[in-house]
């Protein structure tokens, strides 16, 4: 994993737990739309007591036209403590097999997001945020983890600001309740089920806002409780799309 050494922040939201001394592990997860596989996803977390570094890598297949073949890999460090979760930095990496390609990077300062970079730059400018609107938020990498740092036996309820560098929303959590996960590969056993829905804030337009807001549409994630991990970790995460329902599941989980 890369590690970027920025100056410690003090921008986040509330968390209830302490870390483990050290938590370095993989998942693996395989991913379908409408049931047919369109990819895999991998997701490394290395965590210390107030430091954490995450990466996301999602490889799609050409699928009907639904997908293309690509990789998406998304990272972010910061620090975090018992109380906050504090991105430093936040770059996203986007590339075809046909050579399309972008790169966004996020930097935070004390107060939240304070620059972006994008190559290249989007096609249709993006609407003003205010730096009232991008206060306290969290870009989409630190936000998984503020939602699944263990807190005690409602680790769901709660609203987790989020600005993805161009729009800003909250993603309301809510607790669904204990599970049993049964699953051939990867995760079996115990799991928080919650449930998540997007509230856009700034940077859309005005029909897309009225959209969303008029038909929001919910997301559900299962989180196993593996301590050793010092952070509930998904392990199931079913989403709608415009192509049928996604589903992402676990295929292995290890420590490194």
């Amino acid at each position: 994993m890369r590690y970027f050494a920025v100056p410690a922040l003090a921008v986040g939201v509330s968390l209830t737990s302490l870390f483990p001394a050290n938590a370095a592990m993989t998942v693996d997860y395989v991913m379908f739309v409408g049931g047919a596989k369109i990819g895999t996803m991998s997701l490394d977390a290395d965590i210390s007591p107030d430091r954490y570094q995450l990466e996301t890598r999602i490889n799609t297949l050409e699928v009907a036209g639904a997908t293309q073949e690509a990789t998406l890999t998304l990272f972010s460090a910061g620090t975090q403590s018992a109380s906050s979760v504090s991105p430093q930095i936040f770059t996203s990496d986007y590339v075809t097999t046909d050579g399309q390609s972008s790169q966004l990077q996020i930097t935070f300062n004390e107060q939240g997001p304070a620059s972006v970079l994008a190559l290249p730059p989007p096609a249709n400018k993006p609407g003003a945020l205010s730096d009232f609107h991008k206060k306290g938020a969290l870009d989409p990498v630190s936000a998984l983890l503020a939602l699944t740092v263990l807190s005690g036996t409602n680790p769901c309820s709660k609203a987790i600001p989020v600005f993805d560098g161009w729009r800003r929303f909250d993603i309301a959590i809510s607790y669904k309740g204990e599970t049993t996960i049964e699953a051939e590969e990867g995760y079996s056993g115990p799991a928080h089920k919650c449930e998540g829905r997007l509230t856009p804030v700034a940077g859309y337009s005005a029909e897309a806002m009225a959209q969303m807001r008029k038909e929001p549409q919910a997301v559900e994630v299962w989180l196993a409780p593996l301590e050793a991990a010092g952070f509930l970790v998904p392990v199931r995460i079913i989403a709608p799309t415009a192509f049928g329902g996604a589903v992402i599941r676990s295929t292995a989980i290890r420590e490194n």
